[in-house]
């Protein structure tokens, strides 16, 4: 009887040991910090090395866009040339096809006001990458064009077939990887409005940026004291 009752004992306290909990493994915080761009230094400014090749290599980035254009016009186009026109405020940059008689271009267009703001994103699902931040700024990129704008009377005149578009500011979100993010992973530091573009590298971030710069002076680069 009583080596039952020690035995009941034994059970009973193996009964109650409460399971070990397994430790809940810690939520990454995505945090976002500005970063200082940089102003623009006097240099010998190359349209296409220095502002469409690097900024067609960025939008061709698969883990960041979901865009068609940039690849169409690094594959299938050939730089042509910078349409000249008295507009401070649009640049356009013109791509012939190497395949049949059809044009490609890549339009970038400010506001009155325009500002750059870089930032930094660090412990999303990216790794780290660097977002540039551009307020009443807009980018096109055409393809399959039959003809090229023209200026003229102050206002730019397109082609009754102007071609395939895919544009920066309004449509921003569309031109994300779903499930990337994009540009929501930058929260307040956003609004639907702007263009934000994303790089592996602050130093690619600077070099779109400057380029900018060198074609629109106006274009405000806030000096971010840390």
């Amino acid at each position: 009887m009583r080596l039952g009752f020690i035995v009941f004992l034994f059970l009973a306290g193996c009964a109650a040991q409460k399971p070990q909990e397994q430790t809940q493994p810690i939520a990454k915080v995505t945090t976002v910090t500005p970063i200082n761009i940089g102003g623009a230094t006097p240099y010998a400014y190359s349209a296409y090395a220095d502002y469409l090749s690097p900024l067609l290599s960025n939008l061709n980035q698969e883990p960041f866009y979901q865009l068609s254009n940039p690849q169409l016009l690094v594959n299938a186009y050939r730089y042509h040339d910078q349409i000249g026109a008295a507009d401070p405020r649009k640049t356009i940059y013109t791509f012939k096809s190497t395949t049949d008689d059809s044009w490609g271009y890549v339009t970038t267009s400010v506001g009155r006001s325009p500002i750059a703001n870089g930032f930094v994103i660090e412990g999303s699902a990216l790794g780290t990458v660097y977002a540039l931040v551009l307020k009443q700024t807009k980018l096109c990129l055409a393809t399959q064009a039959k003809g090229l704008p023209v200026f003229a009377n102050g206002r730019w005149l397109f082609n009754e077939s102007p071609g395939f578009f895919e544009c920066t500011g309004l449509t921003n979100t569309r031109i994300y990887k779903v499930g990337s993010g994009l540009p929501g992973l930058l929260g307040p530091y956003f609004d639907d409005k702007d263009t934000v573009f994303v790089f592996r590298s602050q130093g690619q971030l600077q070099r779109v940026a400057v380029a900018l710069k060198q074609q629109f002076p106006q274009l405000s680069v806030p000096d971010i004291r840390n």
